[in-house]
Parts: structure tokens; sequence; C-alpha cells
């Protein structure tokens, strides 16, 4: 009768803990913007530069910019109001050495706040290679994690991902860790925007294939 019993409540105190697991898990904030628009991304609308277009690659559908005037701004700020975050970004950069070797392809800010920005960010050099440049700035300081020997090749698809948590910074290629540093990241707000393609301020324009950029609550690898 007594084991009986136990073995009821414990089994009542596992179900009720894997439930709280499951709202806790179900809650966790994250978006996922297919690019394959150019009026609207992720439900939200666009300001568009110059003429991005919507093309069918092996990987499924993607927006081509062309490394000198095309971009995307969109109306929303994925990451408000979170503490710690992912940014995760999956594209094809092509070789645009030596024109455009630095391109600025996810820039998140509010436009009346330039203290306050996090861009996700690419270098080129003359092998036909590209390595990450992942950068925070607040009012206080500002911190760039880039290394030109982690080098990656152009035209073949790729993941690049940066996560913030508990003041430290990381950069990601292909799930696998490249740089970490520390900083203190202060929020930007509900005014903030996302530009892809380009810098805000239309400039660093990226050239090659944007797929998906996913923004998660979750940073821990």
């Amino acid at each position: 009768m007594n084991i009986l019993f136990f073995r009821r409540i414990s089994l009542f105190y596992f179900l009720c803990c894997l439930f709280l697991f499951s709202c806790a898990s179900s809650s966790e904030k994250a978006e996922i913007w297919k690019i394959n628009s150019v009026s609207e991304i992720g439900g939200n609308p666009t300001d568009v530069v110059g003429n991005p277009n919507i093309v069918k690659t092996e990987a499924g559908g993607a927006v081509e910019f062309d490394g000198k005037k095309d971009g995307l701004l969109v109306d929303k700020n994925p990451i408000v109001g979170l503490n710690n975050f992912s940014i995760e970004v999956d594209f094809k950069p092509f070789n645009g050495y030596p024109e455009n070797n630095e391109q600025r392809f996810l820039h998140i800010q509010d436009p009346e706040n330039e203290a306050r920005r996090i861009l996700i960010e690419l270098r080129l050099n003359s092998r036909n290679e590209w390595y990450g440049d992942w950068f925070i700035k607040t009012e206080n300081q500002d911190l760039a994690l880039i290394d030109s020997t982690l080098t990656h090749p152009v035209n073949e698809w790729a993941t690049i991902r940066l996560t913030y948590e508990n003041g430290q910074m990381k950069g990601f290629v292909n799930g696998k860790q490249q740089l970490t540093g520390d900083i203190e990241y202060l929020p930007i707000g509900e005014n903030g925007r996302v530009s892809i393609g380009t810098r805000m301020d239309k400039r660093s324009w990226f050239k090659g294939l944007i797929k998906e950029v996913r923004f998660s609550e979750q940073a821990s690898t």
C-alpha cells in the first residue's frame, strides 16, 4: 500500500516537472526569418535599397545582393527585451575582393541612437576566402571579434552566429566557436531595426546570397 502510494507520488512529481520544463522551453523567445521576399520579412515591412533579387538556389529560396547598392531594412527589433541572445545567418558570400572586402551584412540599431549597435560582418582576402567579424558597441565600450587567420572559402553556404550571454560575446562559423570576448551589452530598444545586406547607413555592401536569419533567447552552446 505504502509502496504504491509513493510510486504514484513519484510519478506525479515527475510529470509535473516535465510539464514545467516543457512550458519553460516553449516560452523561449525565438524568431526565424526566411529571406525569400523583399517586400516583407518575418511578417515585418521592409524598406528596399537598390534591387536585391529573389532567387532559387540548391538550398532553397534566398535573396541575392550585388555588393554595390542592394539592401533591406526590416522594421523590427527581434532581440528587444533580451539579456542573452543568439543571432544566426545562413548565407553564401561571393568573391568581391578588393572592391568591397569589408561587408557589414547584418546590423541592429535604433536609427536615432548610434551609440548602441550590433553587427555581423565579414572580410575578404585575395585568396577567395572570408573571415568573420562580430561587433557590439555601447556608450561605454565596444568589442570587435576578428582574426584574419580563421578563413573560409567564398561561393559556399555557411552559417555565422553571434551570441551574447552573461557579459560575454562569442562568434561561431558552421557551429564551431571562432572567438570570444567580454563586453557589457546595453539593450537596443523597441525602435531598433535590422539592416540586411548592408550597414544601416548604406555602406559596406554585401555581395552574395542570404537565405535565413534566426534570433533566439538561447545563447548557450
